[in-house]
């Protein structure tokens, strides 16, 4: 008798009850939660904590509106006290999105991904990016219908450039009286100074205040009272000649295209498993957003300091962005010691001395015919934001002292708790940099919150930035790069000069044979249990990998002395040139 078959049925794992419902997450978060997918994972992991930064700092924004709670004096300085909490839980989170993960933490985000407090991350962060998405419609609109000034900085660099057109000097010739009285600002746009009718106080004027004290200045023709300097270098008003040239004073598109185009290179550099995120911490940006639409100076040597830390493996490129973004605002200036100190770790101290040299050509370029036409004025407009007598305003330390839980300590107790935090953020980076070297556009504007001033703009375009250099990764972390002085050997002219030629064999070769030594290191020091197997595995695959990689040396060396400068297709945007690996260095490119 025939007997019938028995089929061993393997059961499947059911799919957790979560799985449909947060079917649309997987655009978000990937599914490919092996070892070999890490690396995408875990800066998934870290483009949530990014995107709770946004929230956090979106928060504080929005406690720190002055008309939130004016009727109630109480619940007002509660508010605005709790705004320099939260601002400060910002930085606190931002500092987790690059924070160095044990291997403990790495394998538990790897087998648990994403996890709940990722999921609810994401949804806030979605629901916050409409208020973004409302903002960017309101910055469209705004780009075609007549300007609006909301703040002073942006009209006195647009009347400079009116003035640079007519022949005039804009650090002699500037005048806050004749701003007011062809764009109709409103006096609350503007900085009032202690001195003239406000001499002697600490209180910011209220908006009554202003406006009787301006109307009162328009009739006599003087405001000794307002800010009338022109108080950024040259590079802020030059970008809006253009515009003037047409008689077209409303500048916001420049602003409007400058945070588009560092959208857009944030998705040129993101892997693709991240440009979701691109895309979305890019609407969530609320504080970037209002900075936009407030046509804020900030947006756009922001854009150039990030483009000189993407292309920091090209000396005369980085340098020169470093350099635009110097002739553009002082608060550039604080991100000079850390460019310093990156290239110094990445490369030599030599290297560092030449771009910087290059740096400060370029700012000079834009800033000597101003220099040399009147010293004096033009040094008394750089200096102005520290050397004239301004309110203390911001939303750091100062808050608490605005709002009269601190008393108001003398400018210099500010000036010292504000050169200790750069300091203790120099020494924090110096050790940082080779790992994380996207940490830069925190920690350099983080000794503003115990400033004199610390307007919120200082900070809202700080975190975004973060994320953007973090993800760009050029090179995976198993590519050696070789020092230096050492040119001839270079990885990239190997892999350019044997392409068609067995490359494909050659990286999975050098892959793997590094991959041997970091598994045996990872398995000595700190492997797991549950991770042996793994471990056991990765080393087989090297061995046999390392055989064929051995096979095609003389592949390398015959391709190499036949393309021995076959150059590597860089562009301008360059994907970042670091890797995971704290012991590579970039080679650095003469272009």
């Amino acid at each position: 008798m025939e007997q019938p078959s028995v089929l061993t049925l393997t059961s499947q794992p059911e799919d957790p009850p979560t799985t449909r419902r947060h079917r649309w997450m997987r655009h978000f978060f990937t599914q490919d939660v092996s070892p070999d997918n890490h690396p995408v994972v875990e800066l998934q992991r870290r483009a949530c904590w990014v995107g709770l930064a946004l929230i956090t700092m979106s928060l504080s924004q929005i406690m720190n509106a002055p008309t939130i709670f004016k009727d109630l004096p109480a619940i007002f300085i509660l508010v605005r006290c709790l705004a320099f909490c939260v601002l400060l839980l910002s930085f606190v989170t931002a500092w987790m999105a690059f924070r160095p993960s044990t291997l403990q933490e790495e394998t538990k985000h790897l087998y648990r991904h994403p996890r709940r407090w990722q999921r609810i991350v994401l949804v806030s962060t979605l629901l916050l990016s409409i208020v973004g998405g409302f903002l960017c419609v309101l910055t469209i609109v705004d780009c075609f219908l007549p300007p609006i000034f909301s703040n002073d900085g942006t009209s006195l660099d647009t009347n400079a450039a009116e003035l640079l057109l007519q022949g005039r000097n804009p650090y002699t010739d500037s005048s806050m009286l004749n701003v007011a009285r062809q764009f109709q600002i409103q006096a609350d746009w503007t900085t009032p100074l202690r001195q003239g009718q406000f001499a002697g106080r600490l209180d910011y004027p209220t908006f009554t205040e202003l406006q009787t004290v301006l109307d009162k200045d328009l009739k006599a023709g003087n405001a000794p009272e307002f800010e009338s300097k022109v108080s950024y270098p040259a590079l802020s008003f030059l970008t809006l000649v253009p515009f003037t040239w047409f008689k077209d004073y409303n500048v916001l598109p420049l602003y409007f295209l400058s945070y588009l185009l560092l959208i857009a290179i944030a998705w040129k550099v993101a892997r693709p498993d991240l440009r979701p995120w691109v895309l979305l911490l890019a609407m969530t940006n609320v504080p970037m957003w209002s900075s936009t639409y407030g046509g804020n100076l900030d947006i756009f040597y922001v854009l150039l300091i990030v483009i000189a830390w993407l292309l920091r493996a090209h000396r005369w490129r980085s340098a020169l962005f470093l350099g635009l973004s110097i002739a553009t605002k002082q608060i550039a200036w604080f991100f000079i010691p850390f460019y310093l100190i990156m290239t110094w770790r990445h490369y030599s101290l030599a290297e560092s001395v030449r771009r910087l040299a290059i740096a400060g050509c370029v700012g000079l370029i834009f800033n000597l015919p101003f220099i040399l036409w009147n010293p004096q004025a033009w040094l008394a407009g750089v200096l102005a934001p520290v050397a004239d007598p301004m309110f203390p305003l911001g939303l750091g330390l100062i808050e608490l002292s605005v709002n009269h839980v601190l008393p108001f300590f003398p400018s210099w107790v500010y000036d010292m708790l504000e050169g200790v935090a750069m300091l203790v953020a120099l020494a924090w980076y110096w050790s940082l940099c080779r790992k994380r070297p996207e940490a830069a556009m925190l920690l350099a504007i983080l000794p503003l919150v115990f400033a004199w001033r610390s307007l919120p703009s200082y900070f809202f375009c700080s975190i975004y930035p973060v994320f953007i250099l973090m993800v760009a990764k050029a090179r995976p972390a198993w590519i050696p790069v070789p020092q230096i002085g050492c040119p001839q050997r270079r990885t990239d002219q190997i892999f350019a000069g044997t392409r068609g030629q067995g490359s494909d064999l050659i990286l999975a070769g050098m892959a793997h044979a590094v991959t041997l030594r970091a598994a045996k290191d990872l398995f000595v020091r700190r492997a797991r249990p549950f991770a042996a197997l793994r471990v056991t595995g990765l080393i087989s695959k090297a061995r046999r990998a390392t055989r064929s990689f051995a096979a095609a040396q003389d592949d390398i060396a015959s391709a190499h002395s036949t393309h021995p400068n076959h150059p590597r297709p860089y562009g301008l945007f360059l994907t970042a040139s670091w890797s995971e690996d704290e012991d590579d260095e970039p080679a650095v490119q003469r272009g």
